[in-house]
């Protein structure tokens, strides 16, 4: 999580209704926020939530061979 300044602090998120990531602010009430309108997901009503590194990346697809590449 970057700080932004007191009030906020920028963060990746994820829509809770169709699971696309984009970044959101988080308000220190606990709100969360699209960075911008033009960054977020295709929902009519976007559902976002801050996520943890690990949601993203630690469950890695194996690629042609089998392996998996955490972070790519």
């Amino acid at each position: 999580m970057t700080n932004a300044d007191d009030e906020r602090e920028k963060a990746a998120g994820i829509c809770r209704n169709c699971g696309e990531l984009f970044t959101v602010w988080r308000t220190r009430d606990g709100t969360v926020r699209p960075v911008s309108s033009h960054n977020t997901c295709p929902c009519a009503d976007p559902s976002p939530r801050v996520i943890d590194g690990g949601e993203v990346f630690d469950d890695a697809d194996p690629d042609e061979n089998g392996e998996a590449h955490p972070g790519v």
